[in-house]
């Protein structure tokens, strides 16, 4: 615990570093206090001196958040301290927080010290611990993913693969299934859309005890795929039953852990009609997602690059362009490459589109303006 230190302002090792990390990252206390998970008032009185913390395993902790030596803290790093099941479920919940809230450097920074630490806390078969190892992979590899380029989404995938390896060795297949659809997803990202739909089709068939949560899930990110193969009769099938299945999972308990719920398939549609070039029926899919998804910068994000993109495609270059500006602006200050990625997209399209229209104008000026040589050009016709 704390020891209070009630009237005296002096900078220790830990103010120190609270102070410098607020002068070199744009965020607040309140933003430092959530990332940390603690409330602000003790942060506050960490930074000003006003409270020493002596605890060992509470310093290390914010030493591998805060991307410091835990010397620097007066904390020995080769010390390890097990984390009770408890604290690992605490310490996943928050990670989870932190992607809900957008903040996906800090929640992959707490993803990977998870992962290292249980992995240095793991000796022997312990299925709680593996379980928990596994969720630990689901969430660094989904959050790696937000906030890393598709040239290096292997960093990604190498998490989702621990995890159907430790998902095999515990007979888990609700844990296999998210393994299989999140490989297979970031398989379809790098453009290798048939060997995505073979995981993404594997998770669907081969974990029958999968929970409702986990396969429903599966389904919807394999109508992504086949999207993005043309096959609309096959998008329209799955999403249908990712529709279906989703009035029957219990929101509290799920194994996606939100990134899968009614609001997800709607934005699914309006996603992947948008692609099609179905913008009128995109849009109305994505008003009604924005009803169902909670009120979180995740989704805001999401919602904002799904619509920007749907806009510019179906020929709303004003709105469209403007959304993709804000988008992009939040896609950098939160983090989300995979997003911003989109954004890029948009770029290229209209870089694409302005060089056509620039070609197909030229030509039409030369055709007007060539032939007639030496004539007078009509003004009226």
């Amino acid at each position: 615990m704390p020891q209070k230190e009630p009237k005296a302002r002096f900078k220790t090792p830990l103010s120190k570093i609270l102070t410098e990390y607020l002068k070199m990252h744009p965020m607040n206390q309140l933003d430092l206090a959530e990332y940390l998970n603690i409330g602000e008032r003790t942060l506050r009185r960490w930074k000003n001196g006003e409270e020493v913390l002596t605890d060992a395993q509470e310093l290390k902790r914010i030493a591998e958040l805060l991307n410091v030596e835990p010397e620097l803290l007066g904390v020995v790093s080769s010390v390890h301290l097990p984390l009770t099941l408890e604290q690992i479920d605490k310490a996943l919940a928050h990670v989870w927080t932190l992607v809900a809230n957008a903040r996906n450097y800090e929640a992959r920074v707490a993803g990977e010290k998870l992962v290292k630490d249980l992995r240095a806390q793991i000796t022997k078969e312990d299925h709680e611990l593996l379980v928990r190892l596994a969720r630990t992979h689901h969430v660094t590899g989904y959050v790696t993913s937000l906030n890393t380029h598709t040239t290096e989404i292997h960093k990604a995938i190498a998490h989702f693969e621990q995890m159907a390896q430790i998902a095999r060795i515990l007979h888990e297949d609700t844990l296999l299934n998210l393994a299989f659809t999140y490989h297979g997803d970031m398989l379809r990202r790098e453009g290798d859309t048939d060997e995505a739909i073979t995981y993404l089709e594997a998770a669907r068939d081969t974990t029958p005890l999968a929970d409702v949560a986990a396969r429903g899930n599966a389904i919807q990110l394999l109508g992504r795929a086949y999207v993005q193969r043309r096959d609309i009769d096959g998008f329209e099938r799955a999403l249908a039953e990712a529709e279906r299945l989703v009035g029957e999972i219990d929101a509290e308990q799920s194994s996606t852990n939100g990134l899968y719920c009614r609001g997800t398939v709607l934005e699914e549609y309006g996603r992947s009609y948008g692609t099609l070039g179905q913008m009128q029926k995109a849009l109305e899919y994505l008003d009604e997602a924005a009803t169902e998804l909670p009120p979180t910068m995740r989704w805001k994000i999401l919602l904002m690059t799904s619509r920007a993109v749907t806009l510019v495609r179906g020929g709303e270059y004003q709105e469209g362009g403007e959304l993709a500006i804000e988008s992009a602006q939040l896609c950098r200050a939160h983090g989300n490459i995979r997003c911003l990625e989109r954004i890029y997209g948009v770029q290229r399209y209209l870089e694409r589109l302005s060089r056509d229209v620039g070609k197909i104008s030229g030509d039409i000026r030369e055709a007007l303006d060539g032939p007639l040589g030496h004539w007078e050009v009509p003004t009226q016709g």
